[in-house]
C-alpha cells in the first residue's frame, strides 16, 4: 500500500480565523497527537475541549491554549467524563462560533456537534463514530454502573443526534478505509482518508540485541484481547512481557503462566527499548488505526497482528506483521510460529513506519483543508507558507 503525498508545501493558513473542537482531553493518545499536528499548522486557532482532565497529562501547548465547554462546571464531569456523554452534543452545539472562517473538529464523539456560523466551512477528522453508538456497543458493557445507565437510556436519542450533526459536516476525512467505512455506514456520508501522524519511541543510545520475548503493549481493555497473547504465550511456552495497566490487569495476572510478566505503565523511553529489544509484537485487536503496532514498525519490530480492522492498511503481511484469521489460540499460536521461521528485515519494517510521518499527515490534512475551503469560496493567503 502506497501512500501518496501532495507534491506542495502546506499553506500558510494564517489569515484564516479558525475554530477547533475535540471531544475531552483526559489521556494523552493518538487523538490528542492528531490534535497536536492540526494545531501546528493552525497556531492561530482557538481550541475548546468539552473538558479538560489535568491529572497525569503532559503540560504542553496543547493542553496550555485548550479551553473548556460548559461541562467544565459540573461537578465529576473531569474525572468521570463518560458519565455525562448524553450532555455532550448540547455542550458542543451551543459553543459561539461567529467571526470563524473555518471550524475543524476532531471527533470519535460529539465535537462534530458545533454548529459553524455565516456558512462557514465544517471540516470533520473523525477517529471513529461513536463506537457505543454503532457497531460496537458490546465492548463498552464493562462501563461503571452510572455510565452503562446513561449509554442505555440515551442511546437511542443520541443516535438520531450524532446522525444529524454528520448531516451538518461539509467534508468527513477519516483516520483509514476502516473508518471511512463505518462513517459511510452509520452516516450515509463519504470521507476522504488521511492516516495519523506516528512518531517512533526515543531511544537511549546503541540499538538492543534483540531477545526471544514477545511483546503486549497498551492499555489494558477487554477489546485489546491481552489475554488471547496470554494464553497462546501460557500454551506455547513464550516469554510475553506485558507493558501498560488499564482495568484488566488483575484478571489477566491471574491468567498468566510463569513466561509472561507485567511492567505496568512504562515512560516512552522503556517502550522504545522494548520495541528495540523483543522479537516481536502481538496485537491481537480490530483497531480504527492502531498507532502501536505501527511505532513498533518505526523500531523494526515485525507485529504478529489480527488481521482485520486498519491493520490490513498499514501493515504487509510476510514484511512487516504475520496477520492471524481468528481471535483464537490455534489461529493467534500458529502464526506466532509462522513468525519465528521468517526472515524479518528490520529496515524494510522500519521504512513502512516511517510511511506515517507527521509532517506527511500536515501536507496530507493541509490539502482537506484547501478542498473544503474550495467548496466556500473561502481563501488562504499564500499556498507557499511553512507547514
Amino acid at each position: 500500500m502506497e501512500i501518496e503525498t501532495p507534491g506542495f508545501q502546506p499553506p500558510d493558513f494564517l489569515a484564516l480565523r479558525v475554530l477547533v473542537v475535540h471531544d475531552w482531553i483526559t489521556a494523552w493518545a493518538g487523538s490528542e497527537r492528531v490534535l497536536e499536528q492540526i494545531l501546528k499548522l493552525f497556531p492561530q486557532a482557538d481550541l475548546v475541549v468539552g473538558v479538560l482532565d489535568e491529572r497525569g497529562l503532559p503540560s504542553n501547548t496543547v493542553t496550555e491554549r485548550a479551553k473548556e465547554t460548559w461541562m467544565r462546571r459540573i461537578p465529576l464531569a473531569r474525572g468521570h467524563h463518560r458519565w455525562f456523554l448524553p450532555m455532550y452534543p448540547a455542550a458542543f452545539a451551543s459553543l459561539d462560533t461567529r467571526g470563524y472562517d473555518l471550524v475543524i473538529s476532531s471527533a470519535h464523539a460529539f465535537a462534530k456537534c458545533v454548529r459553524p456560523s455565516n456558512g462557514a466551512p465544517h471540516l470533520c477528522y473523525c477517529h471513529s463514530p461513536p463506537r457505543y453508538l454503532w457497531d460496537l456497543q458490546h465492548d463498552y458493557q464493562h462501563e461503571s454502573g452510572l455510565a452503562s445507565a446513561a449509554l442505555s437510556l440515551a442511546a437511542p436519542l443520541l443516535r438520531r443526534v450524532d446522525r444529524a450533526s454528520a448531516q451538518r459536516v461539509d467534508l468527513f476525512v477519516a483516520n483509514s478505509h476502516h473508518i471511512a467505512d463505518r462513517i459511510r455506514r452509520a452516516y450515509g456520508r463519504d470521507a476522504s482518508v488521511v492516516y495519523p501522524p506516528v512518531s517512533a519511541k526515543p531511544v537511549a543510545g546503541s540499538r538492543a540485541v534483540r531477545s526471544d520475548a514477545l511483546l503486549a503493549l497498551g492499555r489494558l481493555v477487554p477489546y485489546k484481547r491481552v489475554d488471547l497473547a496470554i494464553e497462546v504465550a501460557n500454551a506455547l511456552g513464550e516469554r510475553l512481557i506485558v507493558a501498560g495497566d488499564g482495568p484488566e490487569r488483575a484478571r489477566l495476572e491471574q491468567l498468566a503462566g510463569p513466561t509472561v510478566s507485567f511492567e505496568g505503565d512504562v515512560s516512552e523511553a522503556r517502550a522504545g527499548e522494548l520495541m528495540e529489544s523483543c522479537r516481536a509484537m502481538m496485537f491481537c485487536a480490530e483497531e480504527d488505526f492502531g498507532i502501536a503496532p505501527v511505532e513498533a514498525n518505526m523500531h523494526g519490530l515485525p507485529v504478529i497482528a489480527f488481521g482485520r480492522g486498519a491493520l490490513r492498511e498499514s501493515m504487509i503481511d510476510g514484511v512487516t506483521c504475520e496477520f492471524f484469521d481468528e481471535p483464537l489460540v490455534a489461529s493467534l499460536s500458529a502464526a506466532v510460529e509462522r513468525s519465528r521461521g521468517r526472515h524479518w528485515d528490520h529496515e524494510a519494517i522500519r521504512a513502512n513506519g516511517d510511511r506515517f510521518s507527521a509532517e506527511r499527515f500536515r501536507t496530507e490534512f493541509a490539502q482537506q483543508v484547501l478542498n473544503v475551503l474550495a467548496t466556500r469560496g473561502a481563501g488562504v493567503s499564500s499556498v507557499d507558507g511553512p507547514g
